[in-house]
């Protein structure tokens, strides 16, 4: 089983945390459904809009994709 590590924001990770727990799964639960279906779908499992997100070339570079 790997470990995956997340940087958020702490309000954001206790907003997420205090989700789950209202729909009673763990935020590792959360995650991997997230995974699974986005696997699954190939493709991201709901609609990327506007600018409220870096811009694509921040997120490759710092993949270090070219």
């Amino acid at each position: 089983m790997a470990i995956v590590s997340v940087r958020m924001e702490d309000e954001t990770k206790k907003k997420f945390e205090t989700f789950c727990d209202s729909v009673g799964i763990t935020v590792s639960a959360a995650v991997n459904m997230f995974v699974k279906m986005t696997l699954r779908e190939d493709r991201l499992p709901f609609d990327v809009k506007g600018h409220s997100f870096e811009p694509l070339g921040k997120v490759v570079q710092a993949k270090g994709v070219d």
